[in-house]
């Protein structure tokens, strides 16, 4: 199993991409910290997790609190004795900010910061010194397409994935001699409770799937959160041992034209 004996902490983890991660890190034998907001949901994660025959178990945390972040990697801690990976999955796109910056509320762009990038800052921030004792480990962030591109009403997410990608680089630069590496993924649309009414309405709207789909996707159909994690599994694992500050695009092709 490519994660046998391995630590890892995953957050948002309740639902779509996080979850379909921790069931496959469970599946090729890590134990996995699930982290999440939502706690019927993280629950269901660790049930699904737990049928591969591997160890999970969910603790409830807004990763932009920093109290929270803290006690989380305390009690993971506490639990397991060390942290080998670490997922920062977590993210947020609402409704108000898929609009232009002048039209987007500063309450919500506000919120997206904390959640997409400060989030990234915060769980690392209270993992590396485990890392750092444990002698290395493996970082993977969640970035974004539309981090790499403008993307219209879109300003403030794309904004924190650029982030993000930044961030990456740079972590791997000052973890690098600690024999942590950080990478990170930019997928493009997927099939997660994020897109969801948008892929529901592509659906029904030929004119709108070839706008969103067709036009920017060469391969004319979004992924699947399991292409994902499967993605995350090579960057945590040491599969990956020579790689450290890149940003993987799991996008079918939307940044290649």
């Amino acid at each position: 199993m490519r994660l046998e004996n391995k630590i890892a902490i995953i957050t948002g983890a309740t639902t779509g991409i996080g979850r379909a991660t921790s069931v496959l890190f469970c599946a090729e034998g890590a134990k996995v910290v699930v982290v999440g907001r939502r706690e019927d949901e993280g629950r269901e994660t660790v049930r699904l997790a737990e049928q591969t025959g591997g160890k999970a178990i969910f603790i409830k945390t807004d990763v932009s609190k920093a109290a929270e972040v803290e006690e989380m990697v305390t009690k993971a801690i506490s639990i397991f004795g060390k942290i080998d990976i670490l997922f920062n999955n977590a993210g947020i796109n609402p409704e108000p900010a898929r609009k232009s910056l002048t039209e987007c509320p500063e309450d919500t762009w506000d919120r997206v910061m904390e959640v997409n990038l400060k989030g990234v800052y915060l769980t690392s921030k209270y993992v590396i010194p485990h890392m750092i004792r444990n002698k290395g480990g493996s970082i993977v962030n969640m970035g974004s397409c539309y981090g790499h591109a403008g993307v219209k009403n879109r300003c403030v997410y794309s904004a924190s994935k650029g982030g993000v990608i930044t961030l990456t680089k740079s972590m791997a630069i000052d973890y690098a001699r600690y024999h942590i590496r950080v990478n990170c993924i930019s997928p493009a649309i997927i099939e997660t409770d994020i897109a969801k009414n948008m892929l529901d309405e592509a659906r029904r709207n030929p004119e709108v799937w070839k706008e969103i789909i067709t036009n920017k996707i060469p391969m004319d159909k979004p992924g699947k959160p399991e292409e994902v994690a499967y993605a995350a599994l090579f960057l945590a694992s040491d599969e990956s041992s020579f790689i450290t500050g890149i940003s993987l695009k799991v996008d079918g092709g939307y940044t290649a034209q």
